[in-house]
C-alpha cells in the first residue's frame, strides 16, 4: 500500500501548491474560452489526458461472506472539451484488471476469478479554483460499469455507475498539464422499491445496494 500512500500525498501536495508554484509564468491561461463572431458562444477546446492509476475497494457483501475486488493499478483516457469559462464535458474511460476473492469469517480468503472492471462515463468538470497555473477542479460523471470475467465460464455484466472526483491541472507550458485526481466510483448492484397503502394512506420506498471504490490517478493533458 505504499504506493497509495505516496499518490496521496502527491494530491495534497498539489492541490495545496505553494503560491511560488502557482505564480510561475502565465500557464493555463490561454484556454480561457472567448466569444465566437457567428454564435456569441465560447470557442471549443479540447484536451486528452491518459492517466495510470491505483484503485482499491469494490466489496459486495452477501450472507455467506464479501466478495471482493483486489487493490491493483488502473489506466485509461480522459476527454475534455471546454463548453464555458471554467466548465468543460467530460468523457472517460477507465480500466482495472484485478482479483476476485470471497471473505468468510473465520475462514481463509478464496480466489474466485480474475477480471476486468472498466467504467465507461459522460459527465462534467468545474474549476473550484485557479491560482496561476494552478486549476482546482470538481468532477462528477454518469455511465455503467462493465464487469468481465477472464474465465469463459463466467459471464460478463452491465450496471449504472457514477463517479465523483476531485483534482488539479498544473499546466508546465501553455498545452499541457499534470492532472492528479481522487476519485470515488459507486456502481449499483441491484435496486429494488415498493408501495404500500392503507388507511392512512400510501408509502413508497426504494433501495438499492452500491460497490464503493475510490483510485488515485495523474496524467499529462495535452490540449489543442
Amino acid at each position: 500500500m505504499n504506493l497509495r500512500r505516496w499518490l496521496a500525498v502527491a494530491v495534497v501536495l498539489v492541490l495545496f501548491a505553494s503560491p511560488a508554484l502557482a505564480q510561475r509564468g502565465g500557464y493555463g491561461r490561454p484556454p480561457t474560452p472567448t466569444p465566437t463572431p457567428s454564435t456569441g458562444g465560447p470557442t471549443t477546446r479540447f484536451e486528452i489526458t491518459p492517466v495510470f492509476g491505483l484503485q482499491w475497494g469494490g466489496t459486495i457483501r452477501t450472507y455467506e461472506g464479501d466478495v471482493v475486488f483486489e487493490d491493483s493499478g488502473m489506466w485509461g483516457v480522459i476527454v475534455d472539451a471546454t463548453v464555458a469559462h471554467g466548465s468543460q464535458v467530460e468523457l472517460l474511460y477507465w480500466r482495472q484488471d484485478t482479483s476476485v476473492i470471497f471473505k468468510e469469517r473465520y475462514q481463509p480468503n478464496e480466489p474466485m476469478f480474475d477480471a476486468i472492471v472498466s467504467y465507461w462515463q459522460i459527465g462534467g468538470l468545474r474549476e473550484i479554483r485557479r491560482s496561476g497555473n494552478v486549476h482546482v477542479f470538481a468532477t462528477m460523471s454518469l455511465g455503467a460499469t462493465h464487469i468481465t470475467p477472464k474465465e469463459s465460464r463466467y459471464s460478463d455484466d452491465w450496471k449504472f455507475s457514477t463517479i465523483f472526483g476531485l483534482g488539479t491541472k498544473v499546466f508546465v507550458s501553455e498545452r499541457v498539464a499534470l492532472r492528479l485526481q481522487a476519485s470515488m466510483p459507486l456502481t449499483l448492484l441491484y435496486s429494488s422499491g415498493g408501495m404500500w397503502c392503507g388507511p392512512g394512506g400510501c408509502y413508497t420506498s426504494i433501495g438499492g445496494e452500491g460497490a464503493v471504490q475510490g483510485n488515485l490517478l495523474a496524467g499529462l493533458t495535452f490540449a489543442f
